[in-house]
């Protein structure tokens, strides 16, 4: 029997990674919800994100060069500023004490522009609203830094991946935490310019394999020694098995070559999801603290009937966000504007007398 093939390799690839990308942000979301640690070791959601992201922004470098950076930057900090000027909104209530950094009051620029954690104040609540943005910091910084790394990396693929899976390593060791998360997710992010050269698809397989076992050894064991003696309990806090447990995953799933005949059942849902990402991540973390302060006196926390209204609620109200502010991502990213359903993307060009859209943007 013949198998039905895509005939278009490039589209099974958007594909792929849009699953992949949706898999991470409901396994993130799963995480802030119930808490369970596991979670973190069965799919290290935050690599496989910078990994995609990676291959993204070699194939956006690729196609438009430097201006690849302006287009990036604009799709992040548009729904980063929507959020952050609700956020001020609400934090300006009793806002207590003055922003710590040095610069008092002028740490209120980094919601502007993050290039590190903006401040929230002092109010017992008020964490909800930066404890994710080290995300977007991180990805900040690489994607200012890409144009250079890609540079660099295609001069010297495989040391350049190997340098930056032993900083995070050399930077615990050494005790220096500045900059710690560009450095534990660098490499990642590197796999992913591997996966868009198709470096990773000359490795023979049993070399392949023996890598990625190496990598997911150490790291797992670095990982889960960090957790059972209590020196951490979230794997973004632990310096070097980070990088080796989530690069491993990320070598595995990038390695894949997926074949969809066809349309893939769930393209709709994908295709919201990703157009949708990153107001996604920005508000289910209040919606989580929201359904936790809500069900608190009534429910025990780690009660299944607590942990299903929570999850219900919480994909209800981030579903509200979407609504509210998602159309804010087409119009960073130049798409007709929508409610929910993305519009088509690109402006219009014509093509044997007809206007068309342009073909989907990366």
């Amino acid at each position: 029997m013949r198998t039905v093939q895509s005939a278009d390799p490039a589209a099974d690839r958007d594909r792929y990674l849009d699953l992949l990308r949706t898999i991470a942000l409901v396994r993130v979301v799963l995480f802030h919800v119930t808490g369970w640690i596991w979670l973190s070791l069965l799919v290290p959601a935050m690599g496989l994100m910078f990994g995609i992201a990676g291959s993204l922004m070699a194939a956006s470098l690729d196609r438009h060069g430097p201006s690849a950076v302006r287009r990036r930057l604009r799709r992040l900090l548009l729904p980063y500023w929507a959020f952050g000027a609700i956020a001020l909104a609400v934090l300006s209530v009793g806002w207590r004490p003055l922003p710590s950094g040095v610069a008092g009051w002028a740490e209120l620029l980094w919601w502007a522009l993050p290039l590190r954690v903006p401040p929230v104040g002092g109010q017992s609540w008020a964490w909800v609203f930066h404890v994710g943005l080290w995300y977007v910091v991180t990805y900040l910084w690489l994607v200012l830094l890409s144009p250079v790394l890609l540079r660099l990396f295609r001069r010297w693929p495989w040391p350049s991946i190997g340098v930056a899976t032993a900083l995070p390593v050399g930077m615990h060791l050494g005790g220096v935490h500045a900059g710690y998360f560009v450095a534990a997710y660098l490499s990642c992010w590197l796999m992913g310019f591997a996966h868009h050269d198709r470096l990773l698809h000359r490795v023979p397989w049993r070399w392949y394999g023996c890598l990625v076992a190496g990598l997911a050894g150490v790291g797992g064991t670095w990982v889960v020694a960090a957790m059972v003696t209590g020196r951490a309990v979230d794997l973004n806090h632990i310096a070097g098995g980070t990088t080796l447990w989530s690069m491993a995953l990320v070598a595995v799933l990038l390695r894949v070559q997926p074949r969809f005949a066809g349309r893939v059942p769930v393209g709709g849902l994908l295709r919201v999801v990703n157009a949708r990402a990153v107001t996604i991540y920005l508000w289910h973390i209040p919606a989580s603290l929201g359904m936790f302060l809500l069900l608190a006196p009534v429910l025990q926390y780690n009660s299944v009937a607590s942990i299903a209204l929570r999850l219900t609620g919480v994909c209800l109200l981030t579903a509200g966000a979407v609504l509210l502010f998602g159309w804010i991502e087409d119009v960073a990213a130049r798409r007709t504007p929508a409610l929910f359903r993305p519009g088509p993307v690109g402006p219009r060009r014509s093509v044997g007398g007809r206007h068309v859209r342009a073909g989907r943007r990366r």
